[in-house]
């Protein structure tokens, strides 16, 4: 294939992976809603737009790498079969949960010493002020 055909392919993963994984965050924002209405929160306390981005460009990347490993040459030209279409989409499902656990136990858990002053004591410390 050539560089048009693979750059199609991992584009068309990305937003099946993307697809998968907003499905997944459905679920998860449905939960978020039902539990800060019971807690007589509002939805926006709890939600976390930067959150869902990456969550979302996890999935995306996902799905393009499930895409790299199933191209066929003939998608390009001719119909891609269901099944890579619906494999492509469960890849960014489940993939967001495998890279997200992966980073989760690969690395250490971050705690307020490891932030910078300002970010530990939630902004309130300015350029050359002591913190309290």
């Amino acid at each position: 294939m050539d560089a048009g055909a693979w750059l199609l392919l991992t584009g068309l993963g990305v937003v099946l992976g993307a697809l998968g994984q907003s499905a997944r965050a459905i679920v998860g924002l449905k939960k978020l809603a039902d539990s800060t209405e019971n807690d007589g929160k509002p939805f926006r306390a709890g939600f976390d737009g930067q959150r869902l981005a990456v969550s979302l460009l996890i999935g995306g990347v996902a799905g393009a790498l499930a895409m790299v490993g199933l191209a066929d040459a003939s998608f390009v030209t001719a119909e891609m079969p269901t099944e890579t279409v619906l494999a492509v989409v469960a890849a960014g499902y489940a993939g967001a949960d495998f890279i997200d656990g992966f980073i989760k136990r690969a690395t250490p858990p971050r705690t307020d010493s490891d932030l910078p002053a300002d970010a530990a004591n939630g902004g309130a410390v300015l350029a050359g002020a002591k913190a309290p």
